[in-house]
């Protein structure tokens, strides 16, 4: 919210005092309207039935605020204690974000003495099926993403995304174990959420990169299918490294910014990608983390470059933009034009 008046905080803090009040007692909705008659109804409904944690910020139903636009400025009704409502004055990053959408349950977070919303919009996308290339996506542990773009009328472009991630993940745990040596366990409580916060910045900025890249290039996103790799992990350390590596969440990132820009995405399996050759089609062997060397034809490649060309040549290999299956990636011309 930008610049509200003291009165308008004062009413925030009580109306945010009286929510954390009502999610401490854990109690269903009838017993939470005698406790707390001051509050109004979907206030309580929302910490009877929503919450999901004692620290679960204030629910704020679609149904009980309102939002409008004066001149150059964004508005939002909220109610607070009493039945009185307050207009708070907020900021937006791109006006075009709050145009043709339906506003949804939202939540209103307090940090540092300043009130944020986070306003949760919905809209219909119509996706694109007629795309003309397509966009491997590779999750792997030292880079976090790596994009190769397929098309017809250019070649192979490979782009490595989140190699810090690993550098921030190393840095907070090495901090982890020296306060710990030191039983300051309250400091490394507090670590935690700067790590995640600094982690999800970096997932942020590589999901938008790799959608705008296909929405620019009118490409499909293939992403490797990589549900059971915890369980398939061995020894201790890779299991440690794997454990800590944001998967699913970079997926779910992609998945949704994909949706919102209406670009198709597609999940393959990631099976033997890793070991296949992208210009033989034969096996060969990854002799290190980056490295992938190819017995057959001698060539060795970037291990993730390798892996993202073969997820999307998998691809274009096994469908056709007209439904048709069955056909081999080796028996595409332009497929062996790219690779070489």
């Amino acid at each position: 919210f930008h610049s509200p008046s003291q009165r308008k905080l004062m009413e925030l803090r009580m109306l945010n005092e009286v929510w954390n009040r009502m999610v401490l007692e854990q109690a269903n909705y009838r017993t939470v309207r005698i406790l707390y008659p001051r509050v109004h109804s979907h206030f309580a409904r929302a910490a009877a039935w929503k919450t999901k944690s004692l620290r679960e910020p204030l629910h704020v139903p679609k149904d009980t605020f309102k939002i409008v636009k004066a001149k150059t400025r964004w508005f939002i009704r909220v109610p607070v204690l009493d039945g009185k409502k307050v207009w708070l004055p907020f900021k937006v990053r791109d006006d075009r974000l709050l145009e043709g959408v339906e506003f949804c349950d939202s939540k209103i977070v307090e940090r540092d003495g300043r009130f944020f919303m986070h306003l949760v919009v919905k809209r219909d996308v119509a996706q694109n099926d007629a795309y003309s290339s397509v966009l491997g996506v590779d999750l792997g542990e030292r880079f976090t993403a790596t994009a190769v773009l397929l098309s017809g009328a250019c070649k192979a472009s490979p782009k490595f995304y989140g190699r810090n991630i690993r550098g921030i993940r190393r840095k907070y745990a090495y901090m982890r174990k020296k306060l710990g040596e030191r039983k300051l366990l309250r400091q490394i409580r507090r670590m935690k959420n700067k790590e995640q916060r600094a982690v999800n910045d970096q997932l942020h900025k590589i999901s938008r990169s790799i959608v705008s890249d296909a929405h620019a290039n009118n490409a499909a996103i293939i992403l490797g299918d990589l549900k059971g790799i915890r369980g398939r992990a061995r020894g201790r350390r890779f299991n440690r490294i794997v454990s800590n590596m944001p998967y699913s969440m970079l997926t779910q990132y992609i998945s949704y910014k994909a949706s919102w820009a209406g670009v198709p995405i597609i999940t393959m399996s990631e099976a033997h990608t890793s070991r296949t050759c992208h210009f033989c089609h034969l096996e060969g062997k990854r002799i290190s983390q980056g490295r992938f060397v190819c017995s057959s034809c001698g060539h060795e490649y970037n291990a993730d470059y390798n892996g993202a060309f073969n997820l999307a040549a998998r691809f274009l290999g096994h469908s056709l933009k007209n439904g048709a299956y069955g056909f081999r990636p080796e028996s595409q011309p332009f497929l062996t034009e790219l690779a070489s």
